[in-house]
């Protein structure tokens, strides 16, 4: 049943769409060609401003146990907190560490939080990373370059 929900859920998305675009005189190849580039374009805005906020920083290993608060200042990033543009672009999002420190806190609030959050990471000695935009995208294009061309050490038997 929650597979065919969503089966139908899916369809009605691109039959609206559809629909919508045909009613104001555009071809039906014209309004999928607008659908895919929108939806391109709204992946690689959220991709990109996913990422710049986790994917150069290190992991965990599988039985390493860290607490959630050094968690959060460890392997996240806050990029550009006071750039008004950057915070608006980003939807409150750059503020990645206290994201995840308070995961359901109105993101508008962030801003208001962070000078909290820097004390209490000075006070328990845990970095709190955060980076300009543009740096934080050559970090993550960087790593992502690495690890694609990562070879492993591959021992034959």
């Amino acid at each position: 049943k929650r597979l065919m929900v969503e089966l139908l859920s899916i369809v009605f998305r691109y039959a609206s769409w559809v629909w919508f675009f045909t009613s104001v005189g555009y071809s039906f190849r014209m309004a999928m060609l607008l659908y895919l580039v929108s939806f391109g374009i709204g992946c690689n805005y959220i991709f990109t401003n996913f990422a710049v906020s986790h994917t150069h920083l290190d992991v965990t290993d599988a039985d390493e146990y860290i607490h959630w608060v050094e968690y959060a200042g460890h392997h996240t990033t806050n990029v550009s907190t006071n750039s008004y543009f950057v915070t608006w672009w980003m939807s409150y999002l750059n503020f990645q560490i206290e994201h995840h420190l308070f995961p359901t806190m109105p993101q508008f609030r962030f801003p208001k939080l962070s000078h909290r959050v820097k004390e209490l990471f000075e006070k328990h000695g845990i970095t709190y990373d955060d980076r300009p935009y543009i740096q934080a995208m050559k970090d993550t294009f960087n790593n992502l370059h690495e690890v694609g061309n990562y070879t492993p050490d591959v021992k034959s038997n």
